[in-house]
C-alpha cells in the first residue's frame, strides 16, 4: 500500500496506457521520418565541405576548422532531437540540413579572431 500513488487511476487500462506512455518516452531510437531525408541532405554537405576545404592550400587551417564545425553542427543536431524527436519544426529540419555552411562560417571566421584575443601566436 505504501508503494501506490495516491493520484493514480485505479482502473487497469488507464495504467496500461501510462505504462506505455513511458515506454514511448523513454526510447530514444524513435524519431520522425521527416529527420532521414535531413540526415542524407546533411551527409551529402558535409561530403562536399570536407573534400573541399581539404583542397584548400592553407596547411589545413580550413579543414581543422571544418571539424570543429562537424562536431558543433552535430552536436546541435543531437540537442534538437532530443528536444522534438517526433515534430521537428521547419527551423529544426533547415538546422540538421545546413546548419554546417554558417558553423563553418562561424567557425573559421571568428576562431581565428578569438584565438587572437586569447593571445595565441600562429
Amino acid at each position: 500500500m505504501a508503494n501506490q500513488n495516491p493520484y493514480q487511476s485505479p482502473h487497469p487500462e488507464s495504467l496500461a496506457r501510462e505504462e506505455k506512455g513511458q515506454e514511448s518516452r523513454n526510447d530514444r531510437t524513435h524519431y520522425s521520418p521527416q529527420y532521414n531525408a535531413a540526415f542524407r541532405t546533411a551527409l551529402l554537405i558535409q561530403s562536399a565541405l570536407a573534400i573541399l576545404t581539404l583542397l584548400i592550400l592553407d596547411f589545413g587551417q580550413m579543414h581543422r576548422a571544418f571539424w570543429v564545425a562537424f562536431l558543433c553542427q552535430w552536436a546541435m543536431v543531437w540537442v534538437i532531437l532530443f528536444r522534438r524527436p517526433m515534430n521537428p519544426t521547419r527551423f529544426d529540419l533547415f538546422v540538421v540540413r545546413y546548419g554546417i555552411v554558417p558553423m563553418l562560417f562561424l567557425v573559421g571566421g571568428a576562431g581565428t579572431w578569438c584565438l587572437r584575443l586569447l593571445g595565441v601566436q600562429f
